[in-house]
């Protein structure tokens, strides 16, 4: 692709001898940030349904995705064409039922138990201790809530996690009892993020014992 070849070449002259001293002077550390920043703006602009701004986001975050390839490549970690194939490799590894010669899937529910079985086979090569390995800690308190409960419920470890006085029946009253207690936890100088992610490592750590002791 004509575009994409210009891209890497833009990027290898702003971080080349007579490039840019700010894009030189960056590393994987340093644009974790930014990395962060550009996801955030791109949902913004898909829940806004604003194509001009979908559209430059992606370039936003396509190109981040590349120079952070490049910044490591200049790192010595690794060449930007290896970030490529392996990707190449797990797309075609992960759909066996399209690439390989794997049993053709009849419902969602299949695709997500070969789904599970492939990750984990992989995984299992990383000697991963725990069903919640993998889920990064630097996610949202909610995000992050949200995917270990997921996970959690795969297992017969009991919860206990009390209702609350009336179940939202769609996203709209969830986001209206989300906002309230929201709003109620800054009446009182609570921090919604911090109180969540202290109650959610409470249930991680029973949830390792409950592992351990299987």
């Amino acid at each position: 692709m004509q575009q994409f070849d210009e891209l890497i070449k833009i990027i290898d002259h702003l971080l080349g001898p007579e490039g840019c001293p700010w894009d030189q002077k960056q590393t994987l550390h340093s644009l974790r940030s930014s990395a962060l920043e550009e996801v955030c703006e791109l949902i913004e602009a898909i829940d806004l349904e604003d194509n001009t701004h979908i559209k430059e986001e992606l370039g936003d975050l396509f190109f981040n995705v590349v120079f952070l390839s490049k910044v490591a490549e200049k790192e010595k970690r690794f060449p930007t064409q290896a970030v490529l194939q392996e990707l190449n490799e797990k797309l075609i590894r992960r759909h066996p039922h399209v690439f390989g010669e794997g049993k053709k899937l009849n419902s969602v529910e299949e695709l997500y138990q070969q789904w599970d079985a492939i990750k984990k086979e992989e995984k299992g090569k990383e000697q991963r201790q725990s069903l919640l390995d993998g889920i990064s800690k630097h996610l949202p308190a909610l995000s992050r809530t949200q995917k270990i409960l997921k996970k959690i419920k795969k297992t017969d470890f009991p919860l206990n996690i009390g209702p609350v006085e009336r179940t939202p029946q769609n996203e709209e009253e969830l986001g209206q009892l989300l906002l309230s207690l929201v709003n109620q936890a800054q009446e009182k100088g609570l921090d919604a993020e911090h109180a969540l992610r202290k109650v959610l490592a409470h249930l991680e750590k029973k949830f390792l014992e409950y592992e351990k002791n299987r």
